[in-house]
């Protein structure tokens, strides 16, 4: 019989049972109940010397040979007696890793191949026996050869570099790294990282699993600048890298005097001009601020920056809280706009009937209560500069039509005012909301969408990218007890670990609050899980909103804005504001659009009703 059991092989993940995926699936076997005649003129048929054997439920029996055949024919004996149990000739579908341990299987002809139950599912014979074994052996010498090319790459780096378990025990040490240390490489593998490099702070790493880097480090009787990284898989650290980026800060000094003399030559009326002139008060955002090493998070990166360059429109996505308007400031330093102003506008703070006048301006006596001189608009006030829109999403329908004519047109009129005044300006636009559903139901325009969406960039939520948090905890520690001026904190590897499991539906915004609440309540130097737990996870848990035994849910489905409320004669505006932002998962853009109010509003109530919730 030939049976082909290619369901079974779907069965199997390919990362681990490779037999599965080698294994033929349509392959020759016999019934039990089949007579010696019958047999033999399969294996004749098909040119066999041998096939398996198989009950009627497909469980494997044994293997039968001609031979075996000729002898049972001499002996006049039954097919059941004729089969060789050779329980040595299956395997089940393991890795050939684990296959070649045991060679005596592949010394036959075929090998069957049988599931848990013991059911038949494949042959391996020796062809493609020989066919895995060429590859592997082809994969061993790519691997060898990439293995010289990286210990080649590895010795004739400049900087120094060390690679140490997590124990803290090195593994690796290039060249450069011993050279300067003044060790053998050799008696460097295996001993603890303190007592190779002096004054380290590897191990430390290790234990908190913040990166730290460009750390100045005195070593060598100089000043050195040095990273230090922890490797992170699956939320364990499992070791760590150090690099020597410079050997002596005097080398950066050397690079700046470069700088200098290069600009100097591009242009000699820089010449008096001094590289280590005072920082402006507020330094632009760029870049550098945007911490994230993710792919995903890398690849947006990677989009805004040659976005910046262009003078087009983009529109920025994701959930709140993600850094869109970090991201879009960084777009701004980025651009040939950096010059201009940053204008930011938060399309969902502003009262309806004033968003006109806002983004417009408006000309003097344009209506009762105006400014005497009238007041420039936001288009305007972003003349050769960038205009970041945010929550472009909650902008209102009329509103949309008239933002679509200034893209177009590149040209504002004022509320009141008679002449059209050019503007040019960057527009950068971002949403948390799903426009194109929005789009669908008629609650945005779609060709405002087209033009504001020439170059997309979503930014993924935190807990798509949690291998960023350790990096993100160290930059906001830094930044944090620089603002408030307190000593340097540390924070244990236990509790960033149990960060990187928490999955911060309020993104970096929430992380940032986290840190700060951390950093200015917990005494002393270290910041402990006990801390985290205390001052955040009890906290989150207080804070949840309670289920309100007062007022039903279906009663309440019947009073859906706070006027129908009032009207029916009930005072109970807290319990239907908690129990629409309960039902909106805490967004409070979609809870305000259900109670009929504004955003403004929402928060002039949460204000009112001092109602905290997670940010």
């Amino acid at each position: 019989m030939r049976h082909n059991l290619v369901e079974h092989k779907e069965h199997f993940q390919r990362d681990e049972l490779e037999v599965a995926r080698w294994m033929k699936t349509d392959f020759v076997f016999l019934r039990n109940t089949t007579t010696l005649k019958d047999a033999a003129e399969l294996l004749i048929k098909n040119q066999l010397n041998e096939v398996p054997v198989v009950d009627e439920h497909q469980h494997f029996l044994g293997v039968l040979s001609l031979s075996m055949i000729m002898q049972s024919l001499l002996k006049d004996t039954c097919l059941d007696e004729s089969i060789e149990i050779h329980y040595d000739r299956r395997i089940k579908p393991l890795s050939f890793q684990e296959i070649l341990s045991d060679i005596s299987p592949l010394t036959k002809a075929s090998v069957p191949v049988v599931n848990n139950q013991n059911i038949l599912i494949g042959v391996l014979t020796q062809h493609e026996i020989l066919e895995v074994l060429a590859q592997t052996y082809h994969k061993m010498n790519l691997l060898e050869t990439k293995v010289e090319w990286f210990n080649v790459c590895f010795d004739n780096i400049y900087e120094g570099i060390i690679v140490v378990d997590k124990n803290g025990f090195v593994k690796m040490i290039n060249k450069a790294y011993s050279s300067y240390l003044g060790v053998e490489q050799g008696a460097a593998i295996g001993q603890h990282v303190v007592s190779v490099i002096e004054g380290t702070r590897l191990h430390i790493v290790l234990q908190t699993g913040i990166p730290e880097r460009n750390q100045v480090q005195f070593l060598q009787g100089q000043e050195v600048v040095a990273h230090r990284i922890p490797i992170w898989r699956n939320n364990e650290i499992i070791g760590g890298i150090g690099i020597l980026v410079f050997q002596g800060v005097s080398e950066l000094y050397r690079i700046f005097d470069r700088i200098q003399d290069l600009q100097v030559t591009k242009n000699p009326s820089l010449s008096n001009i001094n590289i280590e002139q005072q920082p402006p008060k507020e330094d632009p955002i760029t870049f550098a601020q945007v911490i994230g090493e993710s792919e995903s998070f890398a690849h947006a990166k990677n989009i805004a920056r040659r976005a910046a360059k262009s003078p087009a429109s983009i529109l920025i996505t994701g959930e709140s809280g993600v850094g869109k308007e970090i991201f879009t400031q960084a777009i701004h330093s980025l651009s040939n706009y950096s010059g201009g102003p940053f204008i930011s506008v938060n399309c969902a703070s502003i009262p309806e009937q004033l968003l006109e006048s806002e983004l417009f301006g408006y000309e003097e006596g344009a209506f009762t209560g105006s400014k005497k001189k009238g007041k420039p608009g936001k288009f305007l006030l972003a003349h050769k500069g960038t205009l970041f829109l945010d929550e472009i999403g909650d902008m209102p329908l009329h509103m949309q039509s008239k933002i679509l004519r200034v893209l177009q047109e590149r040209e504002v009129e004022p509320v009141g005012g008679s002449k059209p005044i050019s503007v040019d300006f960057r527009l950068i636009a971002a949403t948390n909301r799903p426009i194109e559903d929005m789009i669908k139901e008629n609650k945005f325009r779609e060709d405002l969408y087209y033009r504001l969406n020439v170059i997309p960039i979503y930014i993924p939520p935190l807990r798509e990218r949690k291998n960023d948090i350790p990096l993100l905890i160290g930059h906001f520690i830094k930044l944090i007890c620089k603002k408030y001026k307190i000593p340097s904190k540390e924070i244990s590897r236990e509790t960033v670990a149990t960060m990187m499991e928490y999955d911060w539906p309020g993104n970096i915004r929430e992380l940032v609050n986290v840190i700060e609440r951390l950093v200015t309540l917990v005494e002393g130097h270290d910041i402990y899980f006990d801390d985290f737990q205390r001052y955040f996870l009890e906290q989150r848990q207080k804070r949840q909103i309670p289920e309100f035994i007062t007022m039903e849910k279906t009663k309440l489905e019947s009073f859906n804005s706070f006027e129908s409320l009032k009207n029916a004669g009930l005072n109970k505006e807290k319990e239907l504001l908690l129990l629409i932002i309960k039902e909106e998962k805490g967004n409070k853009t979609r809870a305000a659009k259900k109670l009929g109010i504004s955003r403004a509003t929402l928060y002039n109530k949460l204000k009112e009703y001092n109602i905290e919730l997670s940010t």
